[in-house]
């Protein structure tokens, strides 16, 4: 099935403030911890005694791979700045794995996580200074 138009995610001012005002906060929480290197994935750090660790695996596999196919969909269903704030927002996530296959690459990763947050904010800033065309869509003019 083919999508003839795009899904607006990002249709009101509101949600485009909310929007904004998310990726400013986790753009700033990046920045301020940027010295911090500790690695891990959603239940690592849970101490949970009782439950296996190869279960805490399996749930982080699980949970990664969901958020990976709804990136995957978020990204795919949406158009112009609202594609580019997708991408901001899932980069640095996407590639968060490799922090724990590849110790090295933290720094990397952690730099392309604040540069795709820095893109979201722009992107979402454009969004917001951006004309409303809500309003023009109220309107039903025929150009007879």
């Amino acid at each position: 099935m083919t999508q003839s138009h795009p899904t607006r995610l990002l249709t009101t001012r509101v949600r485009t403030g909310v929007a904004l005002g998310l990726t400013a906060f986790d753009f700033a929480i990046t920045i301020l911890h940027w010295g911090h290197t500790k690695s891990g994935w959603l239940f690592t750090a849970v101490p949970l005694g009782f439950v296996p660790h190869t279960w805490l695996l399996i749930v982080n596999v699980l949970l990664y791979g969901y958020v990976c196919w709804l990136g995957f969909w978020f990204i795919r269903g949406t158009a112009g700045l609202e594609r580019l704030f997708m991408v901001g927002w899932f980069a640095g996530f996407l590639l968060s794995p490799l922090k724990m296959l590849r110790p090295q690459w933290v720094v990397a990763i952690k730099h392309i996580d604040a540069f795709g947050l820095a893109v979201a904010l722009l992107a979402a800033l454009s969004l917001l200074l951006k004309p409303s065309e809500l309003a023009d869509s109220g309107s039903t003019t025929d150009a007879t």
